[in-house]
């Protein structure tokens, strides 16, 4: 191999290793904001009252422990029909809620937070409107 060959070699290994660590860090960032903001607003609420204000859960898991574990994905507006509750937009919200004995939330954990309409966060817009 020439020695140009094999310096442009190296330089698209490191272009292509920058490359995939930048975008590796936004993809897979936790959005410590939209989590407090999550935190401040379900926290304690009964369970019922989320599913009626954000929508219905998608999964529900009883536990031994007598808690109940929901999947719950945020609502789309622009649907297709008959496709589901992903639909033709795919910026969605994706939690995680653990409700205990009682009903209430005891966590929220976002498992996905897509870019939003208007913002980098979708669980942001979900949840600063309410």
């Amino acid at each position: 191999m020439s020695p140009e060959f094999q310096t442009a070699a190296l330089r698209a290994a490191a272009t292509l290793s920058l490359l995939l660590a930048v975008a590796g860090c936004s993809v897979f960032k936790t959005n410590e904001e939209a989590q407090a903001l999550i935190n401040q607003r379900v926290i304690g609420m009964p369970v019922g009252d989320f599913f009626d204000r954000y929508g219905s859960w998608k999964l529900r898991e009883p536990q031994l422990d007598g808690t109940v574990e929901y999947s719950w994905i945020s609502a789309i507006t622009d649907k297709a029909p008959n496709s589901g509750f992903y639909g033709i937009d795919d910026r969605t919200c994706t939690v995680k809620l653990v409700a205990g004995k009682d009903g209430k939330i005891a966590t929220a954990t976002i498992l996905q937070d897509m870019p939003g309409r208007t913002s980098t966060s979708r669980c942001l817009e979900v949840f600063k409107t309410a």
